[in-house]
């Protein structure tokens, strides 16, 4: 049973990432570590939604899917996303979207550090 889509999953991620990156940005010019509860709770977060992202978008593209999933995907995800993203998407499509992503993660880290150094 599938609740939500696959473009709507990578929404949720790239708003999720984002938000990291403004909280990191904020945090850095203030010199601070990022909390632990924040942190564990980032990366548990991205890591369930990415797995959900990928289980999603692999049923919907019928491409081939891994006995465990999970735990492969624990293990390999900077092998396996990359590779997955450039099988089904191509690779100019991957590339942009992919320095999209990098664009938006450096401005909201600066966006973070903006809002930090003005209310200080």
């Amino acid at each position: 049973m599938k609740l939500f889509s696959a473009r709507f999953l990578a929404v949720l991620i790239f708003a999720l990432l984002t938000l990291v990156a403004i909280e990191r940005g904020a945090l850095s010019v203030r010199h601070a570590d990022i909390p632990g509860s924040s942190a564990v709770l980032q990366y548990v977060l991205l890591f369930c939604l990415i797995g959900y992202w990928l289980d999603v978008d692999s049923r919907q593209r019928q491409t081939l899917r891994y006995w465990d999933m999970g735990f492969f995907l624990f293990v390999a995800w900077p092998l396996i996303l990359p590779y997955y993203l450039v099988k089904t998407r191509g690779t100019k499509r991957t590339l942009l979207s992919t320095l999209l992503f990098a664009a938006v993660y450096v401005g909201a880290f600066l966006v973070g550090s903006t809002i930090s150094k003005l209310a200080k």
